[in-house]
């Protein structure tokens, strides 16, 4: 892996920022619009993903904001 130093990484990525925002870029939406129907269909699906995983043992939740799991 290779090695970045935090200050130099800093000062690059605040130019990039503040160039890209003086040309007006805006980030576009990284997935389309999803229909109701659609949406709930696939809460459902993540859903039972999830109920599954704890059920085999590969996800415990460890705490309200801390899980684990294994591949």
């Amino acid at each position: 892996m290779r090695k970045v130093k935090w200050s130099e990484y800093k000062v690059k990525r605040s130019g990039f920022i503040i160039t890209r925002a003086k040309i007006g870029f805006k980030r576009q939406s990284s997935s389309r619009v999803r229909d109701e129907g659609e949406r709930n269909l696939l809460l459902k699906l993540d859903q039972k993903r999830l109920k599954s995983w704890k059920k085999e043992g590969k996800l415990k939740i460890l705490g309200p904001r801390r899980i684990k799991f294994k591949v």
